[in-house]
């Protein structure tokens, strides 16, 4: 079985809503909200289930309203895949933390009525850090539910060498990897996991850089040990990499070696990518397939991980 924890599904009417209300230009192939398109390329690819979720960058410079509308239309156009077709699509319900009092209403709604099996967050709230202590009811909640936090990167307030235009699109290829480090590293510092030490954080593009500079974050650490009540390793079992690295194949043994068998999971980022996202859901794959690892933790990786994760 494979079940890709990280698949975006943005519908017609999230597109135009997103354009109408002034967000980032996406070049999204419009047959994503297609089913039988999806399921087609699941199918020729050996893809049983599809976690969905919205990708947060759409929110990228909207007002509190508008992000928790296209918030509130993506969860509920995502629950109408998932009911239509349950064996092979889950629900990742996506909330923006700008108005915490609609935030918790959505979170309170999609999983009492949309089967939300995970939330998707912003790696920053228009420039807030995820550990400010007013969305501490929001990680209160999703803890009591028992749901992971998927963690998409997006813009921030960059200097004209990182920016999209000027900096021949950096922001999205290093900046967004940048942001998801520093949104983690916030929730590890800023206390976030020691007042929540039961929350499961999955990292898109398989860690971001985590796993690369383990050993610098590791020895950096020394001068920060008085900032945490244990060693900065003890928190990584809160953390989880998927595997939507774009099929780098020599990324993958890098993200086994930091997140082990048990917190890496297969992830395409479809359906972004060269040939209208197949690329990503292929590539990936490959990916994940060419390491040399026991069967029992290629298993895991490809669906059991997930499986637990999102009470599949």
């Amino acid at each position: 079985m494979v079940i890709d924890i990280f698949a975006h599904l943005i519908s017609n009417r999230i597109i135009d809503l997103f354009e109408e209300k002034g967000g980032i230009k996406f070049t999204i192939p419009p047959q994503n909200a297609d089913p039988e398109t999806r399921l087609e390329l699941m199918d020729k690819y050996g893809v049983d289930i599809q976690a969905l979720s919205q990708t947060t960058p759409v929110l990228t410079g909207l007002s509190p309203e508008d992000a928790a509308e296209i918030c509130k239309l993506s969860n509920e156009d995502n629950y109408a895949f998932c009911k239509a077709y349950p064996k092979r699509f889950v629900n990742i319900c996506i909330i923006s933390l700008l108005d915490m009092e609609s935030a918790l209403t959505e979170l309170d709604r999609s999983v009492n009525e949309l089967d939300c099996r995970g939330i998707t967050v912003s790696s920053n709230q228009n420039g807030k850090g995820l550990d400010s202590p007013e969305y501490f009811p929001f990680y209160e909640k999703v803890t009591e539910h028992e749901l992971p936090v998927l963690i998409h990167p997006a813009n921030w307030e960059s200097y004209p060498l990182v920016d999209m235009e000027k900096g021949w699109r950096m922001m999205q290829i290093f900046g967004w990897p940048f942001d998801t480090t520093q949104a983690v590293w916030r929730l590890i510092f800023g206390g976030v996991l020691d007042h929540f030490p039961s929350l499961k954080i999955v990292m898109h593009h398989l860690g971001a850089m985590f796993p690369f500079f383990a050993g610098r974050i590791e020895t950096g650490f020394k001068v920060l040990q008085d900032k945490l009540p244990r060693d900065i390793s003890e928190y990584w079992s809160n953390i989880y990499g998927d595997t939507a690295v774009n099929g780098t194949h020599a990324a993958m043994p890098c993200g086994y070696a930091f997140f082990g068998p048990d917190r890496m999971l297969y992830g395409s980022d479809y359906p972004f990518g060269f040939e209208e996202g197949v690329s990503f859901i292929r590539d990936n794959l490959s990916g994940v397939k060419a390491m040399d690892i026991p069967e029992k933790d290629m298993k895991k990786i490809l669906s059991k991980n997930a499986k637990k994760l999102l009470k599949i």
